[in-house]
């Protein structure tokens, strides 16, 4: 089968992560897989299987867009083309129809797409959304990471619940647990003395780290623990600001960009999410693989259903810093089973999520119809 993944670069994120997984499996698998970029850059670039074809735009030009992307699948014919997010979604249904391509366009959503249009502005971004119970219903198939999420995008959207199918991203691989035990040469980390948190987001407003360095502040009143946090993104002065502003410099960290994180979370005493909202949260699943206990906020949505609604990991109340500490206080001092966290991510391998993801691919096309035996 001839496979394509659209997105617009490989920078870091949840949604590059799993292109990366999703096309190494199934080109293992034996198919023809491309990865189709507007640019040709991103630090995840290094990352992908030198077995997959990365095909950029000609041009990545505004008014070059719809040129460059129909040329793309008129000439390449894939059987089946998987994108995300809904400027990406609703782009590529509408070259489909408009260049007449036999493509199956699979559209998904992993992220929750309404808690970005929450403010005032009117943007390009906010139009988009708005587009999206016009241009979705056309998609061959909508896919949604969780649960929640694809009750969600059925009112969203105004299509019928049936038709989003819910698949959970393939967010524990085996080159996960390969790099587990990567060196990390932090001090706080090589000389542990007191417990070490982690947080590994990209730094921005979704992912909420000032609750988190507020939260670590109160615990600090009453315990000695160290915070790292592992990302990158446009509030990385901000925060530094808010941690100075505080004198937290002793105690929080911004080790920025990590190629493999999990490196630092499986040397780490507790991982800790902050999101306000999520689609589904590959770095809960990535720090289950570890062991570590987990903490989250109760976010809209995916991290209460990788954790089972509190099962393998706590939950704190989202925009609670209060809460928050608490929760982090409890679950140093009752930390989970590492065997219990390890086998609920092992629910998410690459194994499992991949097969349901070739039976929909398979389950578009009629057998032996692929478009590259024609």
């Amino acid at each position: 089968m001839k496979i394509a993944f659209f997105y617009r670069r490989l920078n870091q994120g949840g949604i590059q992560r799993m292109i990366l997984n999703c096309a190494e499996y199934l080109t293992n698998a034996g198919h023809d897989v491309s990865v189709v970029l507007m640019r040709q850059e991103g630090e995840y670039l290094k990352l992908l299987d030198q077995k997959v074809r990365v095909i950029p735009f000609r041009s990545a030009n505004k008014t070059d867009l719809f040129r460059s992307f129909t040329e793309i699948l008129q000439r390449e014919k894939f059987d089946v083309l998987f994108t995300a997010t809904p400027p990406l979604n609703i782009f590529a249904v509408l070259c489909k129809r408009l260049s007449h391509s036999k493509t199956k366009i699979i559209i998904s959503e992993r992220n929750n797409t309404a808690s970005l249009f929450k403010d005032n502005r009117l943007t390009v971004s906010k139009l988009t959304f708005l587009a999206i119970p016009l241009f979705y219903r056309f998609a061959d198939c909508v896919v949604a990471v969780s649960r929640g999420l694809a009750d969600n995008l059925s009112s969203t959207a105004r299509i019928p619940r049936q038709r989003v199918r819910t698949i959970y991203n393939p967010a524990f691989t085996n080159k996960l647990l390969q790099h587990q035990a990567d060196a990390v040469t932090h001090p706080w980390i090589l000389k542990k003395q007191v417990p070490v948190l982690i947080n590994v987001a990209r730094l921005s407003i979704a992912k909420n780290h000032m609750l988190l360095i507020r939260a670590v502040e109160k615990v600090l009143e009453t315990r000695q623990v160290k915070l790292l946090i592992v990302g990158e993104g446009p509030l990385r002065d901000v925060l530094q600001d808010e941690i100075n502003m505080r004198g937290l410099q002793d105690h929080v960290a911004m080790v920025g960009f990590q190629l493999h994180p999990v490196s630092w979370v499986a040397k780490a005493d507790l991982f800790v999410l902050s999101s306000d909202y999520e689609g589904f949260g590959n770095v809960v699943v990535e720090a289950l693989a570890t062991g570590i206990t987990v903490v989250t906020t109760d976010c809209d949505y995916g991290p209460a259903e990788i954790i089972n609604e509190g099962e393998f990991g706590y939950l704190a109340k989202v925009g609670d810093e209060d809460d928050l500490a608490r929760k982090i206080c409890y679950a140093l001092d009752h930390p989970l089973a590492k065997e219990g966290q390890v086998g609920r991510a092992g629910e998410f391998h690459e194994d499992n999520i991949m097969q349901q993801y070739s039976a929909l691919f398979e389950s578009l096309l009629p057998s032996g119809s692929y478009l590259t035996a024609s």
